[in-house]
């Protein structure tokens, strides 16, 4: 029996987020969000392993994840699709109690119970148990998604994603940035004609986004975000506060005990969230730790003032990006007609005052922060056999190019291009006369190779030289490579590698070493908590 959207089988549109996930679906042209198995909206996007070897999804790895923080799985999102040599990841590695370890493409990976686990293994065993339960909500079996990414991801991080849903047995029939799903949740069929901003601050990305709206054309005019940027760090705010002042009275270093420190985490979270809604909390810890034979507590008051104290810059940052953005395109603030947030941070006091003290006017409260990605999806889900229901021109978050001998990159495709799209160059000769011709790709920002994400390797024969190379962006802002072949002419290439080349490898490793040196010659870097790498990390 057909759906009521004349649908055989519904479509979802997935949110995987970095702290929950939400899943949603289209019944008589409304979105509505599929429950989960515990009666939620949201899904906590967490895996663990189990002291019984039981592999544990959601609410219930979260609720575990105080005595077995070394084999609970969280945050993946701001790992997934990231080389393990790349300078982020290095630098992460001793921020999460789990291990992270190099995959056999040289991607990062887990470890659990003596297992390596992909990314997108993790990912898509948090999108599989979602596959579950929607199916047992809407008694259909669902076979197909839509799903949200963060505008700010680069190539790799995108394919992986797709690659985390195809895992959960979906067809993934579309990426899709998570403000532009946002701005359908809140303008689909509402025949407007408004230029707004998507402030998007989520668990552990930022991205912020200006589109210009007409009717159910949703055109993307500039994009910009950090995949660093999140309500976690706004948890480490706190918990630096906590194990600091914890230190003075105790000389006791809670970060040395991974079961008190996740105690502080789940804590810090708390404190956070009901900040929110009144001005003081205490956070109340209990016999977290004992000396000599003492027990030792945490009962620390926290006042909303002391957190916008202890993350104002945090939220200064959103809006130096928010700022960056508009400039691009020669957008005043007063040029914004609507801002609509998105994601649990921007319900912060803060960034709400910080907004009406930006654009002059309240962020739109019409669009439910946690669930309109979701919804948006959903809705572009459901409008992708209809022609003309949605038209969507997204745009190139981070350019991308090509490496030069000189360790700088070369762009091809420049940031804010509108997708699809594509540009053209002639292939260079050989490195050495005789050999193939080796072009190593990155995506990011900077200019210099060291500060981007490796994309990967491509190898064409010498007799190409001086030959047309096209890069594409596809509707998903996914990455394509073609040369024109002296022999067949026009053709696709892929990647020959992926893993990250060995001069890549030595620069890293010497920007971590500047970065430690610098690190420990800094006020507290004496290998106290708060000092050294780790207490670089967490302040961010």
């Amino acid at each position: 029996m057909p759906s009521p959207t004349g649908r055989e089988k519904p479509i979802l549109g997935i949110d995987l987020g970095t702290t929950n996930t939400c899943v949603a679906h289209v019944r008589n042209r409304i979105p509505r969000v599929v429950p989960t198995d515990k009666g939620s909206l949201i899904l906590p996007s967490v895996v663990a392993l189990s002291e019984k070897g039981d592999l544990l999804v959601g609410a219930v790895a979260r609720d575990q994840m105080v005595v077995n923080p070394q084999n609970t799985i969280y945050g993946a999102k701001r790992l997934i699709g990231r080389k393990f040599n790349s300078r982020v990841v290095q630098e992460l590695r001793s921020y999460y109690a789990y291990e992270i370890v190099e995959g056999p493409q040289g991607e990062a990976a887990v470890r659990l119970g003596g297992k390596i686990f992909s990314l997108p293994e993790i990912s898509g065993m948090v999108l599989g148990h979602l596959k579950t339960m929607a199916q047992t909500f809407l008694a259909r079996p669902i076979t197909e998604a839509v799903i949200s990414v963060p505008a700010y991801y680069n190539d790799n991080q995108r394919q992986a994603v797709k690659e985390a849903g195809r895992l959960a047995g979906f067809e993934v029939k579309r990426i899709v940035n998570e403000p532009t799903a946002a701005a359908l949740a809140y303008g689909f069929n509402r025949g407007l004609d408004q230029r707004i901003l998507v402030y998007d601050l989520g668990g552990g990305t930022f991205d912020v986004s200006v589109l210009q709206l007409s009717g159910n054309v949703f055109e993307v005019l500039a994009t910009g975000g950090d995949t660093f940027l999140g309500g976690v760090d706004f948890d480490n705010r706190i918990i630096d506060w906590v194990l600091d002042r914890f230190w003075q009275e105790h000389k006791v270093d809670l970060a040395e005990s991974p079961i008190a420190l996740q105690r502080i985490k789940n804590g810090a979270e708390a404190a956070k969230i009901d900040l929110t809604l009144i001005p003081n909390v205490t956070i109340d810890l209990p016999y977290i730790e004992e000396r000599k034979g003492k027990p030792l507590d945490v009962r620390m008051p926290l006042s909303r003032s002391q957190l916008n104290e202890l993350t104002a810059d945090l939220v200064e940052r959103t809006f130096a990006i928010c700022d960056r953005v508009l400039e691009e395109k020669g957008l005043r603030p007063d040029q914004i007609d609507e801002v609509i947030l998105v994601g649990g941070q921007s319900r912060m006091p803060l960034v709400q005052e910080k907004l009406l003290e930006h654009y002059g006017r309240r962020p739109r409260k019409g669009v439910h922060p946690d669930e309109c990605v979701a919804l948006g999806a959903a809705l572009l889900a459901d409008s992708l056999d209809q022609i003309d229901a949605v038209t969507l021109v997204d745009v190139l978050s981070m350019p991308i190019g090509i490496a030069t001998p000189q360790g700088r990159v070369r762009r091809v495709l420049d940031k804010n291009l509108a997708i699809p799209g594509s540009r053209s160059f002639r292939l260079p000769p050989p490195r050495e006369p005789g050999q193939p011709i080796e072009i190593d790709i990155f995506q990011g920002d900077s200019d210099r190779m060291v500060d981007n994400e490796f994309l990967g390797s491509i190898r064409l024969p010498a007799a190409a030289t001086g030959r047309r190379i096209d890069f594409r962006l596809d509707e998903e802002c996914l990455l394509k490579v073609s040369f024109d072949d002296p022999e067949q002419g026009m053709r696709e290439v892929s990647f020959a590698t992926r893993d990250t080349p060995e001069s890549l490898r030595r620069a890293v490793a010497d920007e971590l070493a500047r970065s430690r040196r610098t690190a420990e010659a800094a006020p507290g870097g004496d290998g106290r908590r708060g000092g050294g790498l780790l207490g670089w990390l967490r302040r961010g």
